[in-house]
C-alpha cells in the first residue's frame, strides 16, 4: 500500500510539472521542434536511441527540415534545450545577445567538477568570472605570456622529437609509432610546465597521470549537454538508480587528491631549487594578496581549466592533422615544401619562423574545421525570458551550437566534406582573422565566453605538427586509407588511434642526434 501510494505521488506530481511547463510556453511563440516528443520526456527517446555520435544525431534532425536549418528546440524531460544549426544562428544568439546567454547551465556533472560553480568555463557571468578571465588573459594566454613560455613549449616539442628519434634510430626500415599517445604525452608536459615550472624531460609524463588524466576528461565532459538522468528527470536524483552521483563523487575525489599532489609537489620544489617562473607562482602571490580571490579552491578550479583546455583537446588535432595529411600526401608535400623553403637547412622551428607558415597553419584550421575537438560549444543558458529574431527563448533554456554541423554545412562550404587547407589561405579570403569567417568557423567558440585560449593552442599545435613533419619522413601503414571514424563521444577522438611508420629524414639526422 506504501509503494502504491508513493509511485502514485510521484506520478501526479510528474504530471503536474509537465502540465504547468506546458501552460508556461504554450502561449510563447516558441524555436520549432521535430516531430516526436511524448509527454514528461519529451525527445529523450530519440536522443538516447541514437546510434551514431550526438553532433551527427542533431545535425540529422536539424537538416530534416528547413525551419529547423538555424534553430531547433529538443525538449528534454524538464530541460529545454535549443540547438543552433547556422552562423547566422549563432550571430544573433552567442554575438548580439551575449550577455543574455553568458550564464552556463547547472548539471549534476557540474556540481562535482565546477568546484561550486567557481571554475571559469562553468561559473556564472559576474564578477567572479571576469577576474578569472583577466587572471587567464594576462598570465597565460596574453602575447607576453605566449612570448615568456615558448621556451615550455620548445622544450616539450624536442621532448617528443627525441623519442621518436629514439625510436628509429640506427635501425634503418621505418618504425611504427602510436602518435596518439606521442601528442597527449606532448601536451600534458607542455600543460604541467607552465602550471609548477618543472623541467621537461624524458619520463615526465607516467601512465598513471596519464589513466587519471582520461578518467578525468571522461567523467568531466560527458555529460555536457546534460544527459545524466537527473538532469533531465529529477526523480532519479533521489535514487540515483543508475549510480551517477556515485561514479562522478569518486573520480572528483580522485581529480582533487591529484591536484593536491601537483600543490604539494609544487611547494616542494619552491623550497628544493630554482626554477622557472610558473602559473602557479603568480597564483600563489596573488593569493597573499588577496586570500579570497585566489583561495586554494580557486586555485584547484585554474589546475583544471588548464588541463581541459591544453591537453586532450590539442592532442586530437594533431592526431587528426596527421591522418588527414597521410590521407592526402601532395597537402603533405605542400607542407614540407613550404618548412623546407623558410627555415634554414639543418635547422629545428622555432616560435619566430610560425608567422612564415600560412600553409601549415591553414592545413590545422581545416583540420578544426572538419574534426573541431569540442563538436559543440560549451552550452549556455538564458538568464531571463528574451526574444532571438522572432521567437521567445524562455528562461533556464540551455543554448548549443553544433559547430561541427555548421563546419558541415554546404550553404556556408564548398565541399564540406573534402579536405581543402588552401580554402583558409589569404587568397582565398577565408584567413583566420577573415570577418566573412567570424560565424562560420567556430572551433574555439565565440563572443565573451569564447576559449580565450586560441592562441595557445594555435601556437603549440603549429610548433608541434611542422616539427614532426621537418624532422621525419612518414607513411601509412598498408596501403588502406587512414580510418577517419570518429569516437562515439561529447569530444571528437578518432575511433581508431592513429599508428604511421616513421624515420628520420637524412638532412635533419645531424640535428636530431644532437638534441
Amino acid at each position: 500500500m506504501d509503494f502504491l501510494f508513493i509511485l502514485f505521488f510521484i506520478t501526479t506530481l510528474v504530471l503536474t510539472v509537465y502540465k504547468l511547463q506546458l501552460i508556461k510556453t504554450t502561449k510563447k511563440n516558441l524555436p520549432p521542434s521535430p516531430p516526436g516528443a511524448l509527454p514528461i520526456i519529451g525527445h529523450l527517446r530519440l536522443v538516447l536511441s541514437a546510434t551514431e555520435p550526438f553532433h551527427r544525431t542533431l545535425q540529422a534532425l536539424s537538416s530534416s527540415s528547413t525551419q529547423y536549418a538555424d534553430y531547433m528546440l529538443l525538449k528534454l524531460g524538464v530541460r529545454n534545450v535549443v540547438v543552433l544549426s547556422s552562423p547566422h544562428a549563432v550571430e544573433e544568439c552567442i554575438h548580439k545577445n551575449d550577455v543574455a546567454f553568458a550564464n552556463r547551465p547547472h548539471s549534476i556533472a557540474f556540481d562535482y567538477y565546477s568546484y561550486n560553480y567557481t571554475q571559469i568555463s562553468m561559473s556564472d557571468y559576474g564578477p567572479h568570472w571576469r577576474n578569472l578571465r583577466r587572471f587567464t588573459t594576462a598570465n597565460i594566454f596574453s602575447s607576453t605570456s605566449l612570448h615568456a613560455s615558448s621556451d615550455v613549449r620548445h622544450d616539450a616539442v624536442r621532448c617528443l622529437l627525441r623519442d621518436l628519434y629514439k625510436s628509429t634510430n640506427n635501425i634503418g626500415a621505418p618504425q611504427k609509432i602510436d602518435l596518439k599517445s606521442k601528442f597527449f604525452e606532448l601536451t600534458f608536459n607542455s600543460t604541467m610546465s607552465m602550471l609548477t615550472g618543472e623541467p621537461i624531460g624524458d619520463g615526465l609524463c607516467h601512465t598513471k597521470e596519464n589513466n587519471w588524466f582520461f578518467d578525468v576528461l571522461r567523467g568531466a565532459k560527458a555529460p555536457i549537454l546534460f544527459l545524466a538522468p537527473g538532469d533531465y528527470l529529477p526523480i532519479f536524483n533521489y535514487f540515483d538508480v543508475f549510480k551517477v552521483k556515485q561514479s562522478l563523487a569518486a573520480s572528483s575525489k580522485n581529480r582533487d587528491a591529484y591536484f593536491e599532489e601537483i600543490i604539494e609537489r609544487y611547494r616542494s620544489n619552491c623550497l628544493a631549487k630554482k626554477k622557472p617562473k610558473s602559473i602557479l607562482d603568480v597564483l600563489f602571490s596573488l593569493q597573499q594578496e588577496h586570500p579570497e580571490q585566489y583561495n586554494h579552491v580557486i586555485v584547484k578550479g585554474i589546475i583544471l581549466a588548464m588541463f581541459n583546455g591544453a591537453t586532450d583537446t590539442t592532442a586530437m588535432t594533431l592526431e587528426w592533422a596527421m591522418s588527414l595529411l597521410l590521407n592526402n600526401p601532395e597537402k603533405l608535400k605542400k607542407a614540407l615544401d613550404e618548412l623546407d623553403h623558410n627555415i634554414e637547412p639543418h635547422r629545428l622551428l622555432e616560435d619566430s619562423n610560425l608567422s612564415n607558415l600560412p600553409y601549415i597553419q591553414s592545413i590545422i584550421q581545416e583540420t578544426l574545421r572538419l574534426f573541431p575537438p569540442a563538436p559543440f560549444l560549451f552550452p549556455h543558458v538564458s538568464a531571463s525570458d528574451c526574444k532571438v529574431d522572432q521567437y521567445d527563448v524562455p528562461s533556464g533554456t540551455i543554448i548549443v551550437a553544433n559547430a561541427w554541423a555548421i563546419h558541415k554545412d554546404p550553404k556556408v562550404w564548398p565541399e564540406p566534406h573534402k579536405f581543402m587547407p588552401e580554402r583558409f589561405m589569404q587568397s582565398q579570403g577565408l584567413g583566420q582573422g577573415d570577418s566573412n569567417n567570424k560565424f562560420k568557423f567556430i572551433p574555439f567558440g565565440i563572443g565573451r565566453r569564447g576559449c580565450p585560449g586560441d592562441g595557445l593552442a594555435m601556437h603549440t599545435i603549429t610548433l608541434a605538427l611542422g616539427s614532426v613533419l621537418r624532422c621525419f619522413e612518414w607513411e601509412k601503414i598498408g596501403d588502406e586509407p587512414i580510418d577517419m571514424s570518429e569516437g562515439v563521444q561529447f569530444l571528437l577522438p578518432k575511433a581508431k588511434a592513429l599508428e604511421a611508420l616513421c624515420k628520420p629524414r637524412s638532412e635533419m639526422l645531424s640535428v636530431l642526434c644532437k638534441i
